[in-house]
C-alpha cells in the first residue's frame, strides 16, 4: 500500500505486515508473525541512533514497526545493547523518542524492543500503525 503524508505531502511507502509470508522480503518469518500481539507497518524515515553517547543520523528502513519495537535495517549493533532512538513518523515534525534494547539480528539489521515510550509517543505511534496497517 502506498500512502501520502497528509500535512507535508511527502510520499511514503508503507508496507503492512501480514500473518503470511514476508513483507517485501525483509519481514519476519511466518512462524514469528503468527505469534505477534501488535499490528506492524514498515517505512523509510529519519532515524537517530545513540549508543554510548554517540549519535548517528540516517534515512533508515524501519520494518515491522509497532508499539513494541521495530526492525532497523542497517543498524550495526549487538543483541543486548541499549540504544537511544529518535525517529519521525510521516507528516510529523516531532520525533518519537525511546530507549530500546537489541533483541535479534538478521540480514544486516537489528530488531529492537522499546523500553520507555512516553504515553504521548505511545498514543501517536499506535494511531499511526492502526491507520496504516
Amino acid at each position: 500500500m502506498t500512502g501520502t503524508a497528509k500535512p507535508t505531502g511527502d510520499p511514503v511507502t508503507i508496507h503492512p505486515s501480514t500473518a503470511f509470508g514476508f513483507d517485501d522480503g525483509m519481514g519476519a518469518p511466518v512462524a514469528m508473525r503468527k505469534n505477534r500481539v501488535h499490528k506492524r507497518v514498515s517505512l523509510h524515515t529519519e532515524v537517530w541512533k545513540g549508543e554510548d553517547g554517540i549519535f548517528t543520523r540516517g534515512n533508515e528502513r524501519l520494518a515491522d514497526l509497532s508499539v513494541g519495537g521495530a526492525f532497523i535495517q542497517g543498524a550495526g549493533t549487538t543483541i543486548g545493547s541499549s540504544l537511544n532512538l529518535r525517529f519521525r513518523l510521516p507528516g510529523s515534525d516531532d520525533f518519537i523518542t525511546a530507549t530500546a534494547i537489541g533483541r535479534n539480528t538478521r540480514d544486516g539489521g537489528l530488531g529492537v524492543q522499546f523500553l520507555d515510550l512516553s504515553p504521548e509517543n505511545l498514543k501517536r505511534l499506535a494511531a499511526f500503525v492502526d491507520e496504516n496497517s
